[in-house]
């Protein structure tokens, strides 16, 4: 049975359902009707707004159960407008046979002045579902401390195996999200590289040449004073040239090694070895397992283990002091792992965990987001060892 809506703050507390309710007037918003007492323009405008604007569901209902507000959030979580839901008994209206008991008792309880808390109940929706919804159900006093009705406030509760699907999706679209802008990323560095070295180095080596030329010609000139002082200058413009074009190619491999490109993974390593040992002076080893020399490594893959190998030896150079390097680059359970083995003076579990390891928390950052793993282990004295291993198993298909 529908019984006519109420206003809102004015239900009566008659035992008699529908006593006292009035049919909507044109001062009353969709929802919720407007407060027999006046609240003043500017509150009554922030509580309408409150209400409507909420994400939860918010219900006002009679002593009787009678349903007197009901606002947007309701409606979309019911898919019941107001002009449907209002005037209803919210017991036969929204719940199953099979918990109704529960609720009326909850509910009489509030009436007799018992808050409620997180009170879980579910709501039938107008598809036939059922929607579990934990209520915090209080009384709403008239203007004399007369019962006119009960506010229920709803938060929806996922079930364990929603919620865990839920997480599951969103740390995916974040993996994705962070996956492709470190793409973009190397595809930003890709691009710089390129035009450090096709811009400004050709334009060094331009100048170069044109300083190679200015100089060729002072020498064949009579030798003068100022000749002379022409020559030094055209040497040491030379010199700084070189040192820029030294410069610009270091920082366009560093940005993004051309060899990693067109080469490939292993050939970049070698690279990143060579460097390693003339800036050091230490030792340092490639070994490479047969069955990676001859397969071609995802992009993705490739960046990630190259970067990774850059950023250990980096800590070695600034921290380890040690005077022999091992990088090893093997297969195997359909993963490639990347290990680099130092004699230095072995990293302590504090550096490890420390939040200010910015760059050891990216190396497992890129390893997460390729469904891999990174662990590091040092020992005081003797060295520290750091392995990566990302599943490439399609790459090994026979």
């Amino acid at each position: 049975m529908k019984h006519p809506r109420n206003h809102l703050g004015a239900a009566s507390s008659s035992n008699t359902p529908g006593r006292g309710v009035h049919r909507r007037s044109k001062t009353q918003t969709k929802g919720f009707s407007k407060p027999a007492t006046q609240l003043g323009g500017p509150i009554e405008h922030c509580y309408r707004a409150l209400l409507e604007t909420s994400s939860s569901p918010i219900l006002l209902l009679s002593p009787e159960s009678i349903i007197l507000g009901w606002n947007r959030a309701a409606e979309v979580v019911s898919g019941w407008k107001a002009d449907e839901a209002l005037g209803r008994n919210y017991v036969e209206f929204c719940l199953q046979v099979e918990v109704r008991e529960s609720f009326l008792t909850k509910f009489a309880q509030v009436i007799e002045g018992m808050d409620a808390r997180g009170f879980e109940s579910p709501l039938l929706t107008r598809t036939g579902l059922q929607k579990l919804f934990s209520w915090n159900i209080s009384r709403v006093l008239g203007t004399h401390g007369e019962l006119t009705g009960l506010m229920a406030v709803g938060t929806a509760v996922l079930p364990a195996i929603q919620a865990k699907e839920e997480l599951r999706l969103a740390h995916a679209r974040i993996r994705s999200e962070v996956r492709r802008a470190q793409s973009a990323a190397e595809e930003e560095r890709r691009r710089i590289a390129r035009e450090l070295h096709d811009e400004f180095g050709q334009a060094l080596t331009g100048l170069k040449f044109d300083l190679t030329w200015f100089g060729m010609k002072l020498r064949q000139s009579p030798v003068s004073p100022d000749s002379r002082d022409l020559l030094n200058k055209v040497q040491a413009m030379s010199g700084s040239v070189d040192a820029l074009l030294a410069s610009v190619r270091a920082t366009a491999a560093s940005l993004r090694p051309a060899m990693l490109d067109d080469l490939g993974l292993v050939p970049a390593l070698e690279c990143l070895a060579t460097t390693f040992r003339l800036r050091t002076g230490a030792s340092c080893t490639l070994d490479v397992a047969k069955a990676l020399s001859s397969i071609a490594l995802p992009t993705e893959t490739s960046t990630a283990l190259f970067r990774t190998a850059q950023e250990l030896l980096t800590n070695v150079m600034r921290h380890a002091g040690a005077s022999q390097v091992r990088i090893r680059l093997y297969e195997g359970d359909g993963s490639v792992t990347l290990e680099v083995t130092d004699n230095g003076k072995g990293i302590d579990r504090e550096r490890i965990v420390t939040p200010a390891s910015f760059g050891l928390r990216g190396i497992q950052e890129r390893a997460s987001l390729l469904g891999g793993h990174f662990h590091i282990v040092g020992t005081s004295g003797v060295g520290t060892t750091a392995c990566t291993s990302v599943p490439v198993a399609e790459c090994f298909v026979p």
